[in-house]
């Protein structure tokens, strides 16, 4: 799209205050009295605030990170910085990982490596073994129903091309990328697959 998708000057902005700080887990036994005040003052807040899951305590729930591929440590990171907080602390952090059975003890030591490289005290890692499977029937026709909006279905239109149709509508999908891209996209609906089954109950997700 050559204007792009910012449309952030349409907007008035103002602080979403889900955001703001809370106490953090290490200050729990040094909390002063203005601090605790404080506190509850945002805490009961206006009664038209809008609250957000990150207010929420969030008890025993899971953290899942789904490392489907190495981006340096970010996706880890950031569970890492949510258990550091006060209404986050006592939710456990798992790590999903792709393998397969033949070699499934190999990568699980491999990312626990990697977590002791990172100092983080993660020990929950568990190996999918059965992302290379097709998904469902119903799970693959609902994804291409829902980008059936979005396809340019230009091998059945007669007397336009294929060039008219893209700069018409540039960010529609010609059926030739629809078929380059499928098996990745069915690995995607997988994956859907398996985080729905395994993080049903989670707190977060981190994909």
């Amino acid at each position: 799209m050559m204007d792009g998708l910012d449309i952030s000057d349409q907007f008035d902005f103002e602080v979403n205050q889900g955001f703001e700080p809370d106490e953090s887990v290490d200050n729990d036994d040094e909390q002063s009295p203005e601090r605790e005040s404080a506190d509850d003052i945002s805490d009961k807040g206006d009664s038209d605030q809008i609250k957000t899951v990150f207010q929420n305590d969030q008890g025993k729930k899971t953290i899942d990170v789904y490392w489907i591929a190495d981006d340096g440590g970010l996706t880890l990171l950031v569970p890492y910085l949510l258990t550091r907080r006060k209404r986050w602390h006592r939710s456990k952090v798992r790590v999903f990982i792709v393998g397969d059975e033949q070699n499934m003890e190999e990568g699980r030591n491999e990312m626990v490596g990697l977590l002791k490289r990172f100092r983080l005290d993660f020990n929950d890692v568990i190996v999918m073994t059965d992302s290379e499977r097709r998904p469902h029937a119903k799970n693959l026709s609902r994804f291409v129903d829902s980008v059936a909006p979005f396809m340019l279905h230009d091998e059945q239109q007669e007397g336009v091309s294929v060039q008219e149709l893209r700069q018409s509508t540039p960010w529609k999908i010609s059926d030739k990328d629809f078929e380059a891209f499928k098996l990745k996209s069915e690995r995607k609906v997988r994956l859907n697959e398996i985080i729905r089954r395994n993080s049903q109950h989670a707190a977060l997700v981190l994909v």
